[in-house]
């Protein structure tokens, strides 16, 4: 203990003799407490539409991306969960309805109780953007890389879109910017709507590993020169908060999920529309696990 003691008296003399180490320390110290403060913490929910038309979000179509977002501030990871467009839901009346539908027909806050009804799942919020809103985001954050296989440079070539000598296509890791990117995520002809929903997560993979590039100072800038490129059901203070909150989530784990799951459903006609019939209640336990939630209880047999 003597030594222990010698050390702290030296300590505290060569603090004394240097206010401006002192000064420094306490300003080390609060930052540390600020930082433990305010750290985000638990997770959150969102479901991102996005709707199939150009220019104003006033106009509202068909949702060509339905995607939930789960984001896990403990763990800096983001569950991304890309809906099939063409995948059956049961509505509020137990009728078995598109999912790109309902916001055309309905609107957004509808969609949400439904996924919620299907799948278990809280949704604290929904944004919705469109094709123009992709191409300004992606440009905005100075583009996003992707893994090309072959066939989608053919696709992406032969739609026009290898024409940018700062972002030329080939096969492996190229960075996309944003009209590129839209077309890549919209792609559906090379294999299906799952094969799509596989590239919409690549690229939310990809968008988010382009944030570990950018200062908070960035961030902020980003979200300011975009506002207005979306419609959400959070309110201004609530989406200034999400900007602080993402800045703890620069390059974030990104982890993709297909909805449906594989081995559940079938293509199918329900209502005499042709689409992806699910195994609702499976993919519902499947969803829920994937995402590390409570899997429902079920009622003891009598």
């Amino acid at each position: 203990m003597d030594h222990i003691r010698a050390y702290w008296a030296k300590t505290r003399s060569f603090l004394a003799r240097h206010k401006a180490v002192r000064i420094a320390l306490i300003a080390v110290l609060v930052l540390a407490a600020l930082l433990l403060v305010l750290r985000p913490y638990g997770t959150k929910t969102f479901l991102i539409l996005g709707m199939d038309n150009y220019g104003s979000l006033d106009e509202v179509g068909r949702s060509d991306v339905t995607m939930l977002v789960q984001i896990d501030f403990t763990r800096a990871k983001i569950s991304a969960v890309t809906f099939a467009r063409d995948m059956f839901i049961e509505n509020e009346n137990g009728r078995l309805t598109k999912i790109n539908t309902v916001v055309r027909n309905k609107d957004e806050d509808t969609l949400c109780r439904m996924i919620e009804q299907n799948f278990g799942v809280k949704i604290d919020g929904w944004f919705r953007v469109n094709f123009t809103s992709v191409i300004y985001l992606v440009d905005a954050i100075g583009g996003a890389e992707v893994e090309l296989t072959q066939a989608e440079v053919k696709y992406l070539t032969r739609m026009g879109y290898n024409v940018y000598p700062e972002n030329p296509l080939a096969e492996g890791k190229c960075r996309l910017n944003g009209a590129q990117a839209l077309t890549y995520a919209r792609c559906r002809k090379l294999d299906d709507d799952l094969g799509r929903g596989e590239r919409q997560g690549k690229l939310i993979s990809g968008m988010v590993r382009q944030t570990r590039r950018m200062t908070a100072a960035n961030v902020i800038s980003v979200f300011r020169s975009l506002n207005g490129l979306w419609r959400s059901s959070c309110s201004a203070g609530e989406q200034a908060k999400l900007v602080f909150q993402a800045l703890w989530l620069r390059g974030a784990k990104v982890v993709n999920i297909g909805m449906p799951f594989s081995g559940e459903w079938r293509y199918g006609n329900a209502n005499s529309v042709s689409g992806i019939l699910a195994d609702l209640p499976a993919n519902k336990l499947l969803l829920l696990e994937a995402l590390g939630l409570p899997a429902p209880e079920t009622a003891p047999a009598p």
